[in-house]
């Protein structure tokens, strides 16, 4: 679990970008939350579990690397007790946020690295190869050898609103 860092592997399965520290440094989180339907390790060492739907108690999408299609999945049976579906606890999320920004946070600016996506005039524009720009193989140009460099808002007081609606983007994109 990632808790307890005891499922990276063997001693030598280590990053070669990084130093790499013989004695982890020690500390304590004030605070660590869990969305995890399986009660995994991870949630033994958790303040708060949130009580989250199976796979059987929610409308989802599933999606994965291993292989080429989506699953979808209907809700067969309604959630136990007090679990409810991870979009109902990311909205309850949004809402606190935006209710206790007002006054405290309002419109953000961040800078992000944004991946470069599948089947897009910049992947296509990649160099042939693998070269890396963090070892000097190649010069670090953002959206062509590295992940592209965004700026976002974040509108903290409409966080809620915004994350229930459909957004600007509907006829750009679709």
């Amino acid at each position: 679990n990632g808790v307890q860092g005891k499922d990276l592997g063997p001693d030598e399965a280590k990053p070669q970008e990084v130093q790499w520290h013989a004695k982890a440094p020690e500390g304590k989180l004030d605070l660590l939350v869990t969305l995890d339907f399986r009660m995994s390790t991870t949630c033994l060492y958790s303040d708060i579990v949130l009580p989250t739907a199976t796979w059987y108690e929610k409308n989802d999408l599933n999606t994965s690397d291993m292989h080429p299609f989506i699953h979808p999945l209907s809700t067969a049976v309604e959630p136990a007790w007090q679990a409810r579906s991870d979009w109902e606890i990311y909205k309850g999320f949004a809402k606190a946020v935006s209710e206790v920004s007002v006054g405290h946070l309002g419109v953000e600016k961040d800078v992000v690295l944004t991946p470069i996506m599948h089947d897009t005039p910049a992947e296509m524009a990649q160099p042939y190869g693998v070269r890396d720009w963090k070892k000097g193989e190649v010069a670090f140009i953002p959206g062509k050898t590295a992940p592209q460099i965004t700026v976002v808002e974040r509108d903290y007081p409409n966080l809620f609103k915004r994350f229930t609606a459909l957004g600007p983007l509907m006829d750009k994109v679709g």
